[in-house]
């Protein structure tokens, strides 16, 4: 639970994390019920129940960005187990890897039980809606890649809703590598056609598409699809 966690606090690293809980202090409530017993210094012990009774208030409010932005990566699980069954799991493919040419080609989310498919020259657009339906973002590697593409894409500047990036829950649970790598340790399958199919080929299926070949243009959206779908197999699978 994220209210056994004091990490997000000003001066509250693991080590006095760790001697709060071996003095009784478990959760922020018995911090607060406890404030004058709390093993800490004077002005210490002050900014510590401030951020506590910050901590309640955004919790309360759904401030997830409160949390994001204070929690160590190594603890983002904690916000993934509150949010997840609210989040949009999502994954985009471009046109080619050069951040100055490059645009989204398409954009997959997992919501609600439902996969949302968003094509360039189509209705890559209505993601936007989707984006403001949205409790929070979940993508792996999508702080490098996927948030500043889409961006870029919708010449927004700023994605405008709290994003995770699984790719950290998963480095800190042991998992090394890309999706498709951790995909294969823990057993996720994908349908054979797109089995094989990476980053570089879905550029490749983009162009072939544009050139006319349909089949390309089915392929690109399945595997953008999986790899949305994948994302939510993964965090389900690191959650336990």
């Amino acid at each position: 639970m994220i209210s056994e966690c004091f990490l997000h606090c000003r001066g509250i690293g693991p080590r006095t994390n760790e001697h709060l809980k071996q003095a009784g202090f478990s959760t922020w409530d018995d911090c607060i019920r406890g404030s004058e017993t709390l093993p800490l210094g004077g002005k210490k012990r002050k900014s510590f129940i401030d951020d506590i009774m910050m901590s309640k208030e955004a919790h309360e409010s759904g401030d997830i960005n409160f949390f994001l932005t204070r929690l160590p990566t190594s603890e983002h699980w904690r916000i993934l187990s509150l949010y997840h069954d609210r989040a949009t799991y999502f994954d985009i493919e471009t046109t080619g890897l050069s951040w100055g040419y490059s645009h989204a080609s398409v954009i997959a989310a997992y919501k609600d039980g439902e996969v949302h498919r968003f094509v360039y020259g189509e209705n890559l657009d209505d993601f936007l809606l989707l984006l403001d339906a949205s409790t929070m973002l979940v993508s792996f590697n999508g702080n490098c890649f996927d948030v500043p593409f889409i961006e870029k894409t919708f010449n927004i500047p700023s994605i405008g809703r709290p994003h995770l990036d699984l790719r950290w829950v998963a480095y800190h649970q042991g998992y090394r590598g890309g999706l498709k790598a951790i995909e294969r340790e823990i057993g996720i399958s994908r349908p054979e056609a797109i089995r094989d199919v990476d980053g570089l080929e879905a550029v490749e299926l983009y162009y072939r598409w544009q050139a006319g070949d349909m089949d390309a243009r089915e392929k690109l959206i399945e595997y953008c699809s999986a790899d949305a779908v994948s994302t939510y197999q993964l965090a389900m699978r690191l959650l336990g």
